[in-house]
C-alpha cells in the first residue's frame, strides 16, 4: 500500500499528515516516510484495540451489575422463605401450649 492510501484509510489528522509529508526528505524519502507512517499506523491500531477493550470492560461491568442485582433479589427471597419457615415452626410449637391453657 502506498502512503496516500494509508493516509486515506486511517484518517490521519492534519498534524499527522504534515509530519508524514515532512518525513519525505530528498536523501531518505522512502525509508524515513515509511518509518513515520508505520509508527502512526501502529499508534492508530493500538488506540483502536484499547478502545475496544475499554468498551468490552464497560459492557462486562454492566453485566456484572445486573447479575449482582439479581443475586441480591434472590438472597432476599431466600431470607424471606427462611423467616416464614421459622414463623411456621413457632406457630406449630405454640398451638399445643395454647390448647393446654
Amino acid at each position: 500500500m502506498d502512503a496516500k492510501a494509508l493516509i486515506a484509510e486511517y484518517n490521519f489528522s492534519a498534524a499527522e499528515r504534515q509530519l508524514i509529508e515532512q518525513a519525505n526528505t530528498p536523501t531518505t524519502a522512502d525509508m524515513n516516510q515509511s518509518r513515520v507512517l508505520s509508527e502512526l499506523v501502529l499508534g492508530k491500531n493500538i488506540q483502536k484495540a484499547a478502545d475496544a477493550i475499554i468498551q468490552s470492560n464497560k459492557e462486562l461491568a454492566l453485566s456484572n451489575d445486573e447479575y449482582s442485582a439479581r443475586m441480591v433479589g434472590l438472597t432476599r427471597a431466600l431470607v424471606f422463605v427462611g423467616a416464614v419457615q421459622i414463623l411456621v415452626q413457632l406457630i406449630q410449637f405454640a398451638i399445643p401450649l395454647i390448647n393446654r391453657l
